[in-house]
């Protein structure tokens, strides 16, 4: 009985001990960048105020994320240029009585991103093309609609390049 009771305080004792050996506290990825600055993203679309949404999701992102601190440029170990290039409506479904007017759209935005080590100039992230979608119900009023999408499509835009950023370095 006293065999068994050891066995098992030794086994105890070491899941305890070796079950959590892999397990740290903070950021997963091992990098030499603890900082990035988000400057504005231009906007070669013709849709006005993308670029402004696009950005401060993607900082709002990266610091819920926590791997990287948001700087201001010159103090940044890296910088992220991104460029808004493509804003597309694509009709979905439409009324039975009327066809030519759609009732759902799918929206996509797409960017290019690419990071670069302040200090040195080196790519840290080559340019990558980034597409978000979202699917739009029109009610009354289409461009409310689209409106109401667009912290969504930015939101899912941040999340990818959050994660290209934090897990390719």
């Amino acid at each position: 009985m006293v065999h068994l009771i050891r066995a098992a305080l030794l086994l105890l004792v070491s899941s305890l001990l070796f079950g959590c050996a892999g397990y740290h506290v903070g950021p997963v990825t091992k990098t030499s960048f603890h900082s990035i600055a988000v400057p504005m993203f231009r906007n070669e679309t013709l849709r006005p105020q993308l670029e402004a949404q696009i950005s401060n999701a993607i900082i709002r992102r990266l610091q819920q994320d926590g791997s990287l601190q948001i700087q201001s440029q010159p103090r940044a170990d890296a910088v992220l240029i991104g460029t808004v290039v493509h804003y597309d409506r694509i009709a979905l479904r439409s009324l039975r009585s009327d066809a030519g007017i759609p009732r759902e759209y799918r929206i996509s935005i797409t960017v290019r991103v690419e990071a670069r080590d302040r200090r040195t100039g080196e790519t840290v992230l080559k340019s990558t093309e980034v597409e978000g979608k979202s699917d739009v119900l029109i009610g009354e009023d289409q461009q409310s609609a689209e409106m109401q999408a667009l912290p969504l499509l930015a939101d899912d835009i941040a999340k990818r390049v959050a994660g290209l950023l934090v897990e390719s370095w």
